[in-house]
């Protein structure tokens, strides 16, 4: 096991790699001091990997998989990857069909959070989606297979297990107005969805708030969520098209954090928006038998 790297610690790759390794550990019913003696290596030295604080070489990574036991070879070969990929400040995910690396990495970093503050522009948080709108969002376009549909329609409604756990992260959610009023499937589908939103923004650690188009064009800014936690530095990430990217550069969570303070003076509060997405969804409620669905005609 080498000794002479700089670690960079904490970074998103490392604690990442470390809360994976943890996993397999704890699985394989090992003690962190048990798995040292298989191994031979200084019990502080596997504490540090599994903590981020110091990045494991593929060297440690396939050495201390193969101290647990059997792994999967999947598992196996996509954590070996990733401990040899280069220790960027960004790093960055491609969303492969198969979602390992994509959400295996969103999944690890929202589990490990305390705080998570989010801005989404043009569609409901994942999140928050219910699984009728995450399955017609994810149709329209006709971009994806529907085995690929389905495959992201269920690790996003398992992702929303996040909400249950015995300490779950506190959550606050920006929607654009833009976002809500957007038809996605149809007007059931929206009156359900909007819904959800009022029975997930009741959860003691979920706050939803809106950002009304008057209050300026905040519509113009991509989506972002910043990830605090207890004992790492804070992330941002950001999600295009085909890919996903963690940014850790102090400077870039600054920023983000600069934007999320100017929208929190502009959106409504969480009662106000409480208010106002009830009378949407009532407004969706009664456009259900319309011919058409109420998204310039709901209550401002």
């Amino acid at each position: 096991m080498g000794r002479k790297r700089t670690p960079r610690p904490y970074s998103v790759k490392a604690r990442e790699v470390g809360s994976e390794l943890r996993k397999h550990r704890e699985s394989a019913d090992l003690s962190l001091r048990q798995l040292a003696l298989r191994l031979g290596w200084p019990h502080p030295n596997l504490s540090f990997i599994e903590t981020g604080a110091r990045p494991a070489s593929a060297t440690d990574v396939a050495r201390y998989l193969g101290g647990c036991g059997p792994v999967k070879d999947s598992d196996y070969e996509w954590l070996v990857k990733l401990a040899a990929e280069p220790d960027n400040p960004n790093l960055v995910r491609s969303h492969e069909p198969s979602l390992s690396a994509e959400l295996r990495s969103l999944i690890v970093q929202e589990s490990l959070a305390t705080v998570i503050a989010a801005y989404e522009p043009a569609k409901i948080h994942g999140l928050l989606q219910t699984e009728n709108y995450a399955h017609a969002l994810l149709c329209w376009g006709g971009l994806l297979t529907p085995d690929s549909i389905e495959l992201r329609v269920r690790a996003r409604m398992a992702r929303q297990g996040l909400f249950q756990q015995r300490k779950p992260p506190r959550c606050t959610f920006f929607l654009h107005e833009h976002a809500v009023r957007t038809l996605v499937g149809d007007c059931q589908v929206m009156h359900e969805q909007l819904l959800y939103l009022l029975l997930c923004g009741g959860q003691p650690c979920c706050t939803i708030r809106v950002v009304l188009d008057s209050a300026g064009p905040y519509h113009a800014w991509s989506s972002f969520r910043i990830m605090d936690y207890d004992k790492y530095p804070s992330i941002v990430y950001t999600e295009g098209v085909s890919t996903g990217t963690f940014l850790e550069a102090p400077s870039d969570v600054v920023t983000h954090r600069n934007m999320l303070s100017s929208i929190d003076r502009a959106a409504l509060d969480k009662e106000e928006s409480r208010a106002w997405l009830l009378d949407l969804a009532a407004a969706y409620d009664r456009a259900e038998a319309a011919p058409s669905c109420p998204q310039q005609t709901a209550p401002d």
